[in-house]
């Protein structure tokens, strides 16, 4: 019985010397596991880094570029071919609007009736404000009433 004793003492003696070093080897365990996360998330972002530098998301993100660099040169170009458009558009209405010398044949048959003592169109047919142009002293008394006007609209 005393051997079975002392075998006891020593099995418990190990028993709680396993159990210390288990404690041990726990704690030291729980205190690495934050350690451990922080590295596996640095490790991570390392790969993440790594691939997004190895060239597949930089040869799309240059390829995006020069999609918007080309959007952006076709946009110019219609735009200055519409602007080359509108202004020969103008140009040609212009031109023709120069041949075009009806007004200007109408506009001279006219003074010419109004100048000629026979014209068909007589002082009645004419509006007020055309006879009384036809003297310098008719302009004079319009420039002043002008003039006077003009000074009375600058009072307000």
């Amino acid at each position: 019985m005393f051997c079975s004793g002392i075998w006891d003492s020593i099995l418990i003696g190990k028993l709680k010397h396993n159990l210390s070093v288990f404690d041990t080897k726990f704690s030291e365990a729980k205190a690495m596991k934050p350690l451990l996360k922080a590295r596996l998330l640095a490790a991570k972002a390392a790969a993440n880094t790594q691939s997004m530098d190895c060239g597949s998301n930089t040869s799309s993100a240059m390829a995006a570029f020069e999609r918007m660099e080309e959007k952006i040169l076709m946009q110019e170009v219609r735009a200055f071919s519409a602007a080359e458009l509108a202004g020969a558009d103008l140009e040609t209405q212009f031109a023709a609007l120069e041949a075009s010398s009806d007004v200007d044949d109408e506009l001279a048959a006219l003074k010419a009736q109004m100048l000629l003592p026979g014209g068909s169109l007589g002082k009645s047919q004419l509006p007020q404000h055309a006879i009384a142009l036809k003297s310098n002293t008719d302009c004079e008394v319009i420039d002043t009433e002008l003039e006077a006007l003009r000074k009375e609209l600058d009072r307000l």
